[in-house]
């Protein structure tokens, strides 16, 4: 029932893909989640905190490539002291590369616009994008059974970054790049009331597993009804003293999501 769904949102949807490098060993960690593509000027949606990534790029890599040229024609006595002075530990991430796949490898100029208080934002790539279909929202009244889909980046795999030790930089290598849609198939279970007390979110029994936070929550039509945010893990304890765990996941309504989208002039399709 959800194919046709699915088919266009293999459009729309793009992983991001981040690379993480630690102090230690130079040892990369790699990250995914996924966004919307909303027009052809390459104006994305996502959750903030993943949006967030291109700041903490921004600012990492500027920091520390001062640190690391320091510390790269320092004395071992001289660089104890160079990591004493920034705090500098084993885990300490020194390097952060974002790619948005097949849309922007080298993101040089982006503008991030955060919601005032929910866990939603607009990245503004400021790159042309050639993509045929884009996500068309729903804004109706959310009814709760109603039949739902998250759609993101789960279970990828992937071998992107590489990392130049004499040169103190990542290097896109692209070596396995196996990046499928993950479909979570649930029904709507309950509206949630966010810090405003707005019934701006709602709950579904479908799991969003690691990567598919900030991809679409689509009905039957294929239409976006939300923005998946989170999994939301319910423990619950039975009368016999054992207990067991619920994974649901939580979700930003349409009609909330084009309301800041119309308070940005950003360019989308509504039904």
């Amino acid at each position: 029932m959800y194919v046709n769904a699915i088919k266009e949102g293999t459009d729309y949807v793009r992983p991001l893909v981040t690379g993480k490098v630690t102090y230690e060993n130079r040892q990369i960690l790699n990250i995914i989640n996924s966004l919307m593509i909303l027009n052809s000027d390459g104006d994305c949606l996502t959750c903030a905190h993943i949006a967030e990534l291109f700041q903490a790029a921004e600012d990492t890599n500027e920091v520390f490539s001062d640190i690391l040229k320091q510390i790269k024609h320092s004395s071992k006595r001289e660089i104890k002291k160079i990591e004493e002075k920034y705090g500098i530990k084993k885990d300490t991430i020194i390097r952060i590369h974002n790619i948005v796949v097949d849309v922007a490898k080298n993101i040089d100029k982006i503008d991030i616009i955060k919601h005032p208080y929910l866990d939603l934002a607009i990245i503004k790539l400021h790159e042309k994008v050639n993509i045929k279909n884009f996500p068309i929202f729903n804004t109706e009244d959310i009814k709760i059974g109603t039949s739902i889909l998250n759609l993101g980046y789960a279970f990828p795999e992937y071998d992107t970054f590489k990392y130049d030790l004499e040169k103190e930089r990542m290097i896109v290598t692209n070596k396995v790049m196996n990046f499928p849609l993950f479909p979570s198939p649930g029904i709507i279970t309950r509206n949630i009331i966010d810090p405003k007390n707005e019934l701006s979110l709602f709950e579904t029994n479908a799991p969003c597993y690691p990567g598919q936070a900030g991809g679409p929550v689509l009905n039957v039509e294929g239409e976006v009804i939300g923005l998946t945010l989170a999994s939301k893990i319910i423990k619950i304890h039975d009368t016999q003293n054992s207990s067991y765990t619920v994974e649901l996941s939580a979700a930003i309504k349409s009609k909330t999501i084009t309301e800041f989208l119309d308070e940005n002039n950003i360019t989308y399709t509504k039904r």
